[in-house]
């Protein structure tokens, strides 16, 4: 896994029921896919400990009631009453702007696959965020970061496919 950062998506609010059920409060900023979640990581001592997860059932997008493998009993679900959960940041779908800022080192590619340029900063303003590029010539652009514009990041190569409109780059040199 490497560096991989973990991201908070809730704590455990409270047991529920007697056979270690927990009732869980989740950050509705974060985006993941909850059918994709098959364990997360539990905060115990500043230490992400994973656990897997028997079974979800979410009450609303915030609330949702987990059953982790071997938690069985409420004595033991109560030892983890207020732990924060944790799933590693490259689970995260990339909705939330806040992840964009991860993509600084990225190279970016065009959907016709050629290299626009890596990516140096990453700024947000009021309205919108920018990717601060520079192209593979040495000029500096800048790019709207923006979710609908990016077709797929690939962590692992650092790469970033983003479909720009046409004439964007021009704009800036």
């Amino acid at each position: 896994m490497g560096d991989a950062g973990f991201v908070e998506i809730g704590y455990i609010q409270r047991t529920h029921g007697i056979n270690g059920e927990l009732a869980v409060s989740l950050n509705s900023s974060v985006e993941f896919n909850p059918e994709e979640l098959e364990s997360v990581f539990l905060e115990i001592e500043g230490i992400p400990v994973p656990f897997f997860i028997t079974r979800i059932r979410f009450q609303n997008p915030e609330k949702a009631i987990v059953k982790f493998d071997d938690v069985d009993s409420i004595d033991q679900a109560q030892e983890l009453y207020g732990i924060k959960m944790l799933i590693p940041s490259t689970s995260i779908e990339l909705e939330d702007e806040v992840y964009l800022s991860d993509l600084v080192g990225y190279k970016v590619l065009n959907t016709d696959k050629s290299e626009v340029g890596v990516i140096v900063d990453y700024t947000e303003y009021s309205m919108n965020a920018t990717f601060e590029l520079v192209t593979p010539d040495g000029k500096h652009v800048l790019i709207p970061a923006a979710d609908e514009l990016i077709v797929e990041v690939d962590t692992s190569a650092k790469l970033l496919e983003m479909e720009l409109p046409e004439g964007l780059i021009d704009l800036n040199l």
